[in-house]
């Protein structure tokens, strides 16, 4: 078995930060610590905070004192202000990615702008950029779902759920363009997102199975499972190790090993060790064969 990497893979360096200012204030805060959903969309990150006394929550109004978590994801304005008026210490983890796609969305909604948001409904990223817009926001992720939305002589713009797929990105912005001559265009898919899949683009056609490591939760991690899935015989979605089956493997595969961009590094190490188990198993000494990138560094944000 022949075991490859792609240039970019696993945790960004928002999901980084995230995680590393939520464990600073499960060590340094006063009282009880809260987290408003989860910090990123992976189950192992979510246990460890919670082995560290992070307690989960779905609502505000779930916490009477002490330390309120926002993740990664964001929440709309009013979300921060409740925790405020509720009296409790709000640390504040959002992508300043994401905090991007609120400061367009904010300036689009003052300019009376018609907002198409490409995106999922129920995701939390979504939900707090509608919150930032409350008006005028229109959130759809199917071809379909575009002659549903309002026609219109003023200004439209369209934005992106950052862990969007490009490919697909690009296919509906040609799809309005039609409808909304006028559209105004802000691919607001994130630096990273867009790395690990072209990434997977530039391996994934001469694999014969491809592995994404990440939780089904995470967007980005079924996204990357998706973009490969059309190009080599099998690909796989995995929250870990344990779920890498012998059984998929003859055992002289091309094996490509990706991960989204909420999965820590020790999940993709553990895959990899696990193939190399497989392999010498059935009789084949695996390679591996790694494609480091450089650390990532965020992108203009203003």
């Amino acid at each position: 078995m022949d075991i490859f990497l792609p240039e970019y893979a696993g945790v960004c360096v928002g999901v980084k930060r995230a995680i590393k200012l939520a464990h600073k204030t499960s060590e340094e805060a006063k009282g009880p610590v809260f987290i408003l959903h989860e910090i990123v969309h992976n189950t192992h990150v979510v246990k460890d905070l919670s082995d560290r006394g992070v307690k989960s929550v779905e609502e505000v109004r779930e916490v009477d004192s002490g330390t309120l978590i926002i993740s990664a994801h964001g929440v709309a304005p009013s979300v921060i202000e409740e925790a405020r008026s509720r009296n409790l210490d709000v640390v504040d983890t959002t992508c300043p990615l994401v905090s991007k796609i609120h400061r367009i969305v904010k300036n689009l909604s003052a300019h009376n702008y018609t907002i198409f948001l490409l995106g999922e409904k129920n995701h939390d990223e979504v939900m707090g950029v509608c919150g930032v817009a409350t008006e005028n926001i229109h959130v759809f992720h199917r071809k379909e779902e575009i002659p549903g939305l309002p026609l219109t002589d003023g200004p439209v713009a369209l934005v992106s759920q950052t862990t969007q797929s490009i490919k697909y990105f690009d296919e509906i912005l040609e799809l309005l363009k039609k409808r909304y001559p006028q559209l105004e265009v802000h691919n607001t898919i994130c630096d990273a997102t867009e790395k690990r899949q072209t990434s997977v683009l530039e391996i994934a056609g001469d694999m014969d199975i491809m592995i994404t490591v990440g939780s089904m939760s995470s967007a980005n991690s079924r996204r990357l499972q998706e973009v490969s899935g059309g190009l080599c015989r099998a690909s796989y979605l995995v929250d870990s190790a344990d779920e890498v089956s012998p059984e998929w493997f003859a055992g002289s595969e091309k094996v490509g090993v990706t991960a989204g961009a909420s999965t820590p590094e020790w999940l993709i190490e553990g895959v990899i060790e696990k193939l190399v188990r497989i392999s010498r198993e059935k009789g084949f000494e695996p390679s591996v064969n790694r494609n480091e990138s450089a650390e990532e560094e965020f992108i203009e944000t203003h």
